[in-house]
């Protein structure tokens, strides 16, 4: 599900361009879940947040809800093309999934950082009660899981990563690493000490 076709604007007849665009506005209303998380968002913040009267963000996404499953659906598939990039660079395979968590290192020690992650947020708040927000992380979760040990594969292939080592065990605990790098984003680490986390993470596939 594309982000901007969740719910598009209704024709305003030919010739007419839309009011905004939805896109930018999705990506408005990601920073303000991140700043105050789904239940603590109000539509004022929203409307404050992307800069849309309250009439037209309820034309294009209807409710609150339907905003924010636009956001996650949006900030995930930004999180995964981002992972899947780092893991796709040719070369060493391992380098390649130490760039994919240094990645996330980096991100974590910028003034963003303090924000979150927005998967996580949505997860310790809304997980497992909520159905489908829960299928939505849990797709992505899997997902980044595959693009690791696709990456783990490789580097094995190539002797670089012990064969002997459960791609599948080694990818669940890259996906532990990136999520903890977000949440000591938090706390405003600088960026050597994110780096070294991930060159610990990656002293366990020797």
């Amino acid at each position: 599900m594309q982000a901007s076709k969740l719910a598009p604007l209704p024709d305003r007849g030919p010739g007419r361009p839309r009011e905004f665009d939805i896109d930018a506005a999705v990506a408005d209303a990601i920073e303000v879940f991140r700043a105050h998380g789904y239940h603590g968002t109000s539509v004022q913040d929203l409307t404050e947040g992307t800069g849309l009267a309250r009439g037209s963000l309820y034309k294009a996404f209807h409710d609150k809800r339907s905003l924010f499953l636009a956001a996650l659906d949006h900030y995930t598939a930004g999180s995964l093309q981002r992972v899947g990039d780092a893991l796709a660079q040719p070369g060493s395979a391992r380098a390649a999934i130490r760039e994919a968590l240094m990645g996330y290192a980096r991100r974590a020690a910028e003034g963003q950082g303090r924000q979150g992650c927005l998967i996580t947020a949505a997860a310790m708040e809304m997980m497992p009660g909520d159905v489908e927000v829960s299928v939505l992380i849990t797709r992505m979760f899997r997902r980044m899981q595959d693009l690791f040990a696709a990456a783990v594969i490789r580097g094995q292939t190539a002797g670089e990563i012990p064969r002997d080592y459960d791609e599948r065990a080694i990818a669940r605990l890259l996906l532990c690493t990136v999520q903890g790098l977000r949440v000591l984003g938090k706390t405003g680490p600088s960026e050597s000490e994110m780096a070294e986390v991930v060159d610990v993470a990656l002293r366990t596939m020797v």
